[in-house]
């Protein structure tokens, strides 16, 4: 038979009309034909079939002209076709896995030639792969072509293409409204682990009761059935677990005893064991999971935890891609997990973070602080020790953070090997052939030398939420007089006082602050200096926009502390120009994303409510207020006369005032100037 062509007269048929799966696998292809394609003379057919007719194992799939003229897709399951409808989208038409998040253009082509033999699944070394869109109150509250199921489908469709097969598709709401969405294109769902089973709430669904499973226990037990029940049928991996009404022991909830560890080990081991015969009475080829995280970790390590033998256990990184326990608080004692033993001997999983939200020092607005390399040689370790039958990805809101979500694809791939930053950077670059590329390779490598280490291991850097956590942690100790700031003791020094750790912290910004200036400058220039538009907009909204909030973010924190100094000393108009300083370098990131070259990305980050630049700056221009009023006289006119009058105009007053109150920002312009 002749070679296989592609045209924009290839019709494509589903042989399973029914199946959502290959209805979406047919309107991405049909969207990429009609994307990359100009000629129009091949009046041939591409078929999606499920069949069991060819010993295909898994989701794999076959290729294979059955008849001259007729391209047949076939695997054993939807999501096997699914992934060969993609292979087409990228092999022979040349459609990047990350263009949605990179905007990637592919060529425009006349024709495009299937060569189906060569086209098969990779061999992949975990079996269960897939993302956890956590955090996500960027991507909740923006549209891209006025629609957010557009932009569900996208995220869809980008997990697929990175070889997924399992996604947790949003937190509380979001993830219930998108599990069908999700099966839909063929991944599986699974659960938060503060929600087991997918359940609702119990505080949503009865506001008005004590969330006591001791008191409760059926209504509790409803709620799990009643999740069973929805998602019968569809394809699950089941969170067993108890946890409390908002990601927390569920003893901080119930007050109906006080528990000792065998009491609260007791429970959940009941409620595991109750929630897996329930899932097992609906599917009893149902996979199970539990998450060894938190409070469960304490108990696995003291032999009080018993979990039936299928299920999997998922262990969890630091937060920031250290297989360690993650910081509660003040409390981080890096307990390892890599050496954990494996004492019930279950199959083994990780939840991995490459975005953070720890509201202390995490990566929320940009790229994990630990370097690619770090993480690939993390994941590596990991399938040493042989706990990754599982990996789900804490993707945040994944478009910041699309370089590591790549290479944690990659890592699921059976002939993985750990990479240096060097080998990820220089395949990164294919983004950016322009003749700035070798600059751009070397910002990109620079950057991870420039955030703060706060702590003695290699892995406590700081993320963009360290600047404006404490800030406001600053602001809001000034105004209440506070001996310490709170839960900053997990940084490295010891104080006993606000003015010990304030120190500290600035001690520590300044170790970097230069590096974030120079880069700064840097990336600037290189942006100025492409030449296409497409990688202009590709860099300024990849790397940087990550470098303005950090280097803002510095400079403001450095600011903030000027300010307190200031004021503890007495030198209320200082603090309130520094204030001033500070509130000016949140703008300047508030102005880059107002300035964002790209139309599609430009409102993407409104709704930072984490990180949150916006409420920074009101809490700075607060700031500013309170100084105001305690230092200014109670008409507000002092300052201006101190520093706007003509030396001889401020000593006569026979007019105490003669139009309003200047406004803060206009009288600390003209407080700086002076």
């Amino acid at each position: 038979m002749t070679e296989f062509k592609l045209s924009l007269s290839t019709k494509l048929i589903n042989q399973h009309p029914e199946d959502k799966v290959l209805i979406n696998a047919a309107k991405i292809l049909f969207r990429d034909i009609h994307k990359v394609l100009v000629g129009n003379d091949t009046g041939n057919t591409i078929r999606l079939i499920k069949s069991n007719d060819f010993d295909l194992e898994g989701d794999n799939f076959l290729i294979r002209q059955s008849q001259e003229g007729i391209l047949d897709v076939i695997a054993e399951t939807s999501l096997g076709v699914m992934y060969g409808a993609l292979a087409i989208s990228r092999e022979c038409l040349g459609i990047d896995d990350s263009w949605y998040f990179l905007d990637s253009v592919p060529p425009k082509l006349d024709i495009a030639t299937v060569e189906g033999e060569k086209l098969t699944l990779p061999n992949y070394h975990v079996k269960y792969r897939g993302w956890f869109v956590n955090d996500e109150v960027m991507i909740s509250r923006w549209k891209d072509r006025d629609s957010q199921e557009y932009v569900w489908e996208r995220i869809y469709e980008t997990l697929l293409r990175f070889g997924g097969n399992i996604i947790i598709a949003g937190t509380d709401k979001n993830s219930h409204l998108n599990r069908k969405p999700a099966n839909a294109f063929g991944l599986m769902t699974a659960h938060h682990h503060a929600e087991p089973l997918g359940a609702q709430m119990f505080a949503r669904v009865y506001p008005e009761l004590e969330a006591s499973y001791l008191k409760y226990p059926e209504l509790f037990q409803a709620l799990w059935q009643d999740s069973i029940n929805e998602q019968k049928g569809g394809k699950v991996i089941w969170s067993l677990g108890f946890r409390g009404q908002g990601d927390r022991p569920f003893w901080d909830d119930d007050k109906s005893k006080v528990w000792t560890e065998k009491d609260k080990a007791d429970v959940i081991n009941e409620v595991i064991k109750l929630q897996y015969d329930m899932v097992k009475a609906a599917d009893p080829e149902a996979v199970c999971a539990v998450n060894i995280y938190g409070e469960l970790t304490k108990m696995f390590n003291e032999d009080l935890l018993v979990l039936p033998s299928d299920v999997i256990e998922i262990w969890a990184d630091n937060g920031y891609g250290k297989m360690v326990s993650r910081r509660q608080g003040n409390s981080d004692p890096r307990s390892p997990i890599l050496s954990s033993d494996n004492k019930l001997g279950n199959n083994r999983g990780i939840y991995y973070h490459v975005a953070f939200h720890d509201l202390q020092a995490s990566n929320f607005l940009s790229k994990l602080p630990n370097s690619p390399a770090f993480v690939s040689n993390e994941l590596c370790k990991v399938r040493q020790v042989g706990l990754d039958t599982l990996v789900v990805t804490n993707t945040g809101n994944i478009k910041p953070h699309i370089l590591f979500l790549r290479e944690v694809a990659k890592s699921w791939l059976e002939d993985y090997r750990p990479r240096n930053n060097d080998e990820i950077f220089s395949e990164y670059m294919n983004y950016f052939t322009d003749p700035e590329q070798d600059n751009i390779k070397d910002a990109y490598e620079t950057l991870f030398d420039c955030f703060i280490q706060y702590g003695e291991h290699e892995d406590q850097k700081a993320g963009d939420e360290f600047y404006t956590y404490t800030i406001r942690k600053i602001i809001q100790s000034t105004l209440r007089n506070d001996h310490l700031l709170e839960e900053m003791e997990w940084l490295k020094g010891t104080a006993t006082d606000i003015d010990t750790q304030v120190t500290i912290i600035e001690d520590l910004v300044n170790t970097k602050v230069a590096d974030w200036m120079n880069l700064h400058e840097r990336v600037q220039l290189i942006y100025k200096k492409i030449q296409n538009d497409v990688i202009a907009e590709r860099f300024y909204n990849d790397l940087v926009l990550d470098v303005v909030n950090h280097y803002r973010g510095s400079k403001a924190l450095l600011a903030t502390i000027s300010a307190f100094k200031a004021y503890r000393q007495g030198r209320i108009q200082q603090a309130f120009i520094e204030s001033f300083n500070a509130k000016k370098e949140i703008e300047e990131v508030l102005n880059a994303r107002k300035e964002n070259p790209s139309k599609k990305w430009i409102d993407f980050y409104n709704n930072d409510v984490f990180t949150n630049m916006g409420l920074t700056h009101r809490m700075l221009d607060s700031y500013m207020q309170f100084l105001r009023i305690v230092g200014d006289n109670h008409e507000q006119y002092q300052w201006e006369r101190d520093f706007l009058m003509e030396p001889g105009d401020s000593k006569v007053m026979l007019l105490s005032n003669t139009h309003d109150a200047l406004s803060n920002d206009y009288l600390g312009t003209k407080m700086q100037e002076k």
